[in-house]
């Protein structure tokens, strides 16, 4: 059996021990608090063997372990079926027999030595001897060549689960943006703006047969108070409609319209009955309305009619 520790801490602060004569017991999960005195006290049944009682330090502080060392290999072993799993200073603690040191050495070397064997592409050591052949399962020499060109390769870099799935991502996105973007539509050709007539210039075209054209209407004025205007003057009326402007809301009169009263017989009534008639404070104006020509062979013949002299 391996001799007793006695700890000295190093400069990094790793525990150092120290071997000391006789049988090692070792005391795990001790509480941070139990000292060597309290360790000793715990292995109190067995105080006549008891040659040095320690608990290890990591710098200031407990390790939460120690050695006890006893004077046979009796002693260890009574220790360990009285004292372990007894609690001390609130822990359960575990007490076994240590290792010796030669044994804990071996066992970290072949561990290494595991660990190294195992790596990927690791080559063996010329001349000796692998567990696998050992064993008999050694790779045959086509295997084996053909092992050590896929070592020698270089090894393409895998790209990272994040790089992949960022990826999908912005594919994803392009091709929703693609799908909901609709497609912009060519803009409409704007018709020419029509110039404006100067005043007192008279409108070109024919002159109505029926409709009248009706100016200097009080805005508050719709198609029925126009139309109520001429029939009060017992002058039929087949429909009746104030220009307005084409925005705001509500569309405001732009204080004049036109009035079909069905015959030419009437339009002269009517001239003779409104002309210069006093309607909301203003003095109305009744002229015959004249048809507007289409300003090409493609336009359709103008709705409105432009007012001529009487």
């Amino acid at each position: 059996m391996s001799e007793a520790p006695a700890a000295v801490p190093a400069s990094n602060g790793t525990p150092v021990v120290e071997e000391a004569p006789g049988f090692k017991v070792f005391a795990g999960n001790l509480a941070y608090t139990t000292t060597d005195e309290g360790l000793k006290a715990f292995f109190a049944p067995l105080a006549d063997d008891i040659l040095t009682a320690q608990v290890i330090q990591r710098g200031t502080r407990s390790a939460g372990y120690g050695f006890v060392a006893l004077k046979t290999a009796s002693a260890a072993d009574k220790a360990v079926e009285l004292l372990h799993k007894k609690e001390l200073d609130g822990r359960e603690v575990i007490v076994e027999v240590a290792k010796p040191a030669e044994l804990k050495d071996a066992e970290k070397k072949e561990k290494k030595a595991k660990r190294r064997a195992g790596r990927r592409g690791m080559k063996p050591v010329p001349g000796e001897v692998t567990e696998a052949e050992a064993n008999g399962d050694a790779a045959k020499p086509a295997d084996a060549a053909a092992s050590t060109d896929a070592a020698d390769k270089p090894k393409k870099k895998k790209k990272s689960k994040a790089k992949k799935a960022k990826a999908k991502v912005e594919e994803a996105v392009e091709g929703t943006a693609e799908a909901v973007t609709p497609k912009k539509k060519a803009p409409k050709k704007k018709a020419p703006a029509k110039p404006p007539r100067p005043a007192g210039e008279d409108p070109v075209g024919e002159p109505s047969k029926s409709v009248l054209f009706v100016a200097n209407l009080g805005f508050n004025i719709d198609d029925a108070g126009l139309s109520a205007l001429f029939t009060d003057a017992d002058i039929p009326v087949v429909s009746a409609r104030i220009v307005r402007r084409r925005w705001g809301q509500p569309r405001r009169s732009k204080g004049y319209g036109f009035v079909d009263v069905g015959s030419e017989e009437q339009q002269k009534k009517a001239i003779e009955a409104l002309q210069g008639k006093e309607l909301g404070g203003r003095q109305i104006a009744v002229k015959i309305a004249v048809n507007t020509p289409p300003e090409d062979d493609e336009a359709a013949p103008a709705t409105e009619a432009a007012p001529v002299a009487a």
